[in-house]
């Protein structure tokens, strides 16, 4: 496990991110891969909602941008 996805671990993810199943998978200054499963996210017709689409791409922004910084 690299050291900024051990990183993200230890200071875990926010609240809405939990709700939403958001999951940090890969990290690096480079790169950061998060999933999100649609069962639970989804539209009344069954879609995923396109407001969870946002919170994904909101929360790796937000984790991404700072996660650099924790390297000193």
């Amino acid at each position: 496990m690299s050291d900024f996805l051990e990183a993200i671990r230890k200071r875990g993810i926010g609240a809405l991110d939990k709700k939403m199943g958001i999951e940090i998978i890969e990290a690096s200054p480079e790169r950061l891969v998060g999933t999100m499963p649609v069962e639970g996210n989804t539209q009344p017709i069954g879609l995923l909602h396109g407001g969870a689409n946002v919170v994904l791409a909101e929360s790796l922004g937000s984790i991404g941008n700072t996660t650099p910084c924790w390297g000193g």
